[in-house]
């Protein structure tokens, strides 16, 4: 086990976003969570990240608990993460944007970016790039800070079929190597065929787990996520 949650709620103002939720992710798996719209995934994500303050309950990391840590401070342990929305400086260059918060040399830089995807001068504007690629950017600077757990909120969300491809190549590379992935995303397809473990919220709650064959059977998931 890497990270745990329990019985970690949030509202805002009536709305429980997250309603006593208590999950595990294991070390060296790819974790996904899944539900539909306004189910609470990428507000866990933030109270795990530190974005948010959760209103009940613990974060605990590496054993540790970092519930009251800035977010500063959990990505110095090992969290690192991409948002659902980019957050790239479009008008500055691919390297200025991966050596904002850290120093890389331009080898380093084009390393990852090649393991990527990403073949374009370092010299590139981050505007000029494609929708994908400027997902792909942020997904390297991830990869870039020192990071133990790396989560990824809809990596595959407005991507070409190519580039949703070499992210789940990139992603079963990673595991390979030891990295334990969280992801959020709605392409189940996607998710079956990158996950080791799957959790599900609804409502703010969570709703089940287990195995990606479990999950996608589970007939209140079909009823909830997918739909009769």
């Amino acid at each position: 086990m890497i990270l745990q949650t329990k019985h970690v709620t949030k509202r805002f103002g009536g709305l429980v976003a997250v309603n006593n939720v208590s999950i595990t992710i294991d070390k060296g798996k790819i974790t996904s969570l899944i539900g539909p719209n306004g189910a609470g995934k990428t507000t866990l994500f933030n109270i795990i990240s530190g974005n948010y303050k959760a209103d009940e309950g613990t974060i605990i990391f590496q054993k540790e608990d970092i519930t009251s840590l800035p977010v500063y401070k959990r990505a110095r342990k090992g969290i690192s993460r991409t948002f659902q929305m980019t957050r790239n400086f479009k008008n500055m260059s691919i390297r200025e944007n991966l050596t904002l918060s850290e120093e890389f040399d331009d080898k380093k830089l084009k390393e990852v970016l090649g393991r990527i995807g990403v073949h374009k001068s370092l010299d590139t504007r981050a505007g000029d790039l494609s929708f994908g690629q400027q997902k792909l950017l942020e997904l390297t600077r991830a990869l870039l800070y020192p990071h133990q757990l790396l989560m990824l909120d809809e990596p595959a969300a407005g991507v070409n079929p190519k580039i949703r491809q070499e992210l789940k190549k990139l992603l079963k590379d990673l595991k390979k190597a030891g990295a334990t992935v969280l992801v959020i995303e709605h392409d189940m397809d996607f998710v079956m065929d990158i996950s080791d473990h799957v959790i599900c919220l609804n409502e703010g709650k969570l709703l089940t787990q287990g195995t990606p064959k479990k999950v996608r059977n589970n007939p209140d998931v079909l009823e909830a996520y997918l739909g009769k």
